[in-house]
């Protein structure tokens, strides 16, 4: 698979190369448009987040988070204390962030890679401030999309079973007191990781939003078309399909939400370079939670 996703980006990056050159100007404007999302909305949102929780892991304070949230998680969800604070915080970071700090967590030790996997496909939501700000839509309207959303991953963690082992004080004490790193060290790491994240999640923005731009000319069906750039990148996709007044609007866009985009889904393999995951099996459960996220805000608008 990894060497699928390698020749599947060599074209992409062949194509819009080639599109690039014969579209001089558009791509010059689209370019100024997405550095100023990712400046203005992305980088104050997601940066000092992504910084904070892995300067956290690397300071043992995490585990501090993972005893709480042990007493609630660990019984529900059946997932280890680290798993359970990984799965909470994962509601509020949104993704690719949530990538980093699991694979942060497996290389530090505190998860298998079984574990690993199992987060991969109950831990991908968006950000709360795209879904309800950068959406512009009702607070209720923006509320009935996340749940529909998030509730799917909410039922497969549900029905997951693995050992129950409560994690004492005393490891937290032990983490706090032996962190894996100095401050200083850990603080540098964390910084340079998540700028790492931040060049990926703007590279892959840029490529994707040029490809979907390249879709203008060869699909003339808006709405058709909101769908095709809402699964490649799923922001733009959406804000695309909020212009067109259909049944099939909010459904779709809970599809993006739940599915993540092949941008992002390429984003999180570049995160988790070197790591033993199947993206095969991370893909189909991005494609199963967008399914059950399209149907149950379906089945909600059209009985409620």
């Amino acid at each position: 698979m990894k060497k699928a996703n390698y020749y599947f980006t060599l074209c992409l990056v062949l194509f819009t190369t080639i599109f690039s050159f014969l579209n001089m100007f558009q791509i010059v404007k689209l370019s100024m448009n997405v550095i100023q999302i990712v400046f203005s909305n992305l980088l104050p949102s997601l940066l000092p987040f992504m910084i904070l929780i892995s300067l956290c892991l690397s300071l043992g304070l995490f585990q501090l988070l993972s005893y709480f949230i042990q007493f609630i998680f660990t019984p529900l969800f059946h997932l280890s204390p680290h798993m359970s604070s990984l799965y909470f915080v994962s509601f509020f970071c949104g993704y690719p962030t949530n990538a980093k700090i699991i694979k942060e967590s497996y290389e530090l030790g505190y998860i298998n890679i079984q574990q690993l996997q199992h987060l991969l496909s109950i831990a991908s939501f968006s950000s709360l401030s795209f879904i309800f700000i950068s959406l512009h839509l009702p607070t209720k309207t923006a509320i009935l999309l996340y749940l529909c959303h998030i509730t799917p991953s909410l039922i497969k963690a549900f029905f997951y079973k693995e050992p129950i082992e409560f994690m004492p004080f005393e490891r937290v004490i032990y983490h706090l007191r032996n962190p894996h790193k100095s401050f200083v060290e850990s603080l540098k790491q964390s910084i340079l990781s998540s700028l790492n994240a931040f060049i990926f999640i703007l590279g892959y923005m840029l490529v994707f939003q040029f490809v979907g731009y390249s879709l203008h000319f060869f699909i003339q069906d808006p709405f058709l078309l909101g769908i095709i750039q809402g699964i490649l990148e799923f922001s733009s996709g959406s804000i695309q399909l909020l212009k067109h007044q259909s049944f099939f609007v909010y459904p779709f866009i809970c599809f993006f939400l739940s599915f993540s985009g092949i941008s992002v889904l390429m984003q999180v393999d570049n995160i988790l370079e070197n790591i033993p995951y199947s993206f095969s099996t991370y893909f189909k459960d991005r494609c199963v939670h967008g399914l059950c996220s399209f149907l149950l805000c379906w089945i909600v608008l059209y009985f409620f």
